[in-house]
């Protein structure tokens, strides 16, 4: 789960053209809590999976699942940026 997770945030940054610090303001969490999360260090909380998923609510499905419900509203970056899934 952990590498999914953290794949999904990297798919965020890269369609949405946010940087770490961005992103990690936008979803309340400390700069350092995101960077090392994102560099291998340490477990994904509830916390952090629910910040982002806040920061980003049309995504928090797929953030947490890895699938989208489009009839529902939660797609991803991708589909949202025209680039499939």
């Amino acid at each position: 789960m952990k590498h999914e997770f953290l794949e999904r945030i990297r798919k965020i940054e890269e369609y949405e053209a946010i940087g770490r610090e961005e992103l990690a303001m936008k979803a309340g969490m400390k700069y350092t809590r995101l960077r090392n999360l994102m560099s291998g260090q340490g477990q994904p909380r509830l916390e952090d999976i629910t910040s982002i998923a806040n920061a980003f609510p049309e995504y928090a499905h797929w953030i947490v699942f890895g699938v989208e419900l489009p009839e529902a509203g939660q797609i991803s970056p991708m589909t949202k940026h025209g680039a499939g899934n």
